[in-house]
């Protein structure tokens, strides 16, 4: 290039690190700051290299092609219109940058010139906003006291069981279970060994349910649970375990509460279901369990009506 010494003069001006290369991707002219953003001491580390060098092992073959479509479409691809890739300096580790790219011609060969800037920084910080993000999702789904699912979770959950029902025939039982006599705790005891106590119920149930069921506590001392795919044989399995456990639970603690457990099962899907209308089956199955002498589980089904 005859305008070689006046291009690497205007590259050394820019704000921006930059790099020239030619439609075989080896690099031509690079500015110094490119040359300190990637890692390396002296332009002669790079100039006569491919672009390759600069770019991790496993996409070089795929961005031979990039650069071959570049030359042959001739379009240009402005600073901020989301072409953002991995970097690799020389010690092997890699940066985000995003580049603008444009062709330029001297002595009527095509050259590609880019501008890179390192958004490893706004990646991070994209980052870390997007796990802020998740981890307040998690927690407006989370009850505090317990860490269980939290009522909301528990609807949301049962809403997409529902639409599965509908459209792939999957099964599920829902149940309530309410601990009996609970305000002996805390009129006896205390708020505090309340909480222990309930804490403890969340742990008992969620050890006893399967890993895909859903553990819930939707309020004070109601909890609830959704069996995805299960039978209502499954659940009830489940579910008896469950009220083993909680009884001996009780009993080794000496509290003076027992359960009463109602289960709606969802099997058909003909049946017009809403979350309304199962939750009221499961506490009304629930509250009959409780009329009937507690510590038992009662079932229900959603009416044809």
């Amino acid at each position: 290039m005859k305008t070689h010494r006046t291009i690497a003069e205007l590259l050394e001006v820019i704000p921006d690190a930059a790099l020239i290369m030619n439609r075989s991707s080896e690099l031509v002219l690079v500015n110094s700051m490119l040359v300190s953003m990637f890692g390396y001491q002296q332009r002669r580390e790079l100039i006569g290299n491919k672009l390759d060098i600069l770019l991790p092992a496993a996409v070089h073959m795929m961005h031979e092609k990039h650069v071959a479509a570049f030359f042959s479409r001739a379009e240009n691809r402005p600073m901020g219109k989301g072409f953002e890739f991995l970097g690799r300096r020389k010690d092997e580790s890699m940066i985000h940058v995003e580049i603008m790219l444009s062709h330029v011609e001297f002595d009527g060969e095509p050259f590609a010139i880019a501008f890179v800037r390192d958004s490893t920084s706004n990646k991070l910080t994209e980052d870390k906003i997007r796990r802020e993000l998740e981890q307040e999702r998690v927690l407006a789904l989370t009850d505090h006291l317990t860490g269980l699912a939290n009522r909301r979770a528990f609807v949301e959950e049962l809403e997409r069981d529902i639409e599965l029902l509908r459209t792939q025939e999957r099964q599920f039982a829902v149940c309530f279970i309410d601990l009996d006599d609970f305000k002996i705790i805390n009129d006896t005891y205390g708020h505090e060994i309340g909480d222990e106590v309930l804490q403890q119920v969340a742990h008992v149930v969620k050890a006893g349910c399967r890993a895909s069921d859903l553990v819930a506590r939707v309020g004070g001392d109601e909890f609830a649970t959704i069996h995805a795919g299960a039978t209502l044989e499954d659940a009830m399995h489940v579910l008896e375990r469950v009220r083993k456990m909680l009884v001996q639970e009780f009993a080794e603690h000496h509290w003076p509460v027992t359960l009463s457990m109602g289960v709606c099962h969802c099997g058909d899907a003909n049946l017009s279901y809403d979350v309304a209308s199962i939750l009221r089956v499961a506490d009304k199955a629930m509250y009959e369990a409780k009329q009937q002498g507690k510590n038992q589980i009662k079932i229900a089904r959603v009416s044809a009506d």
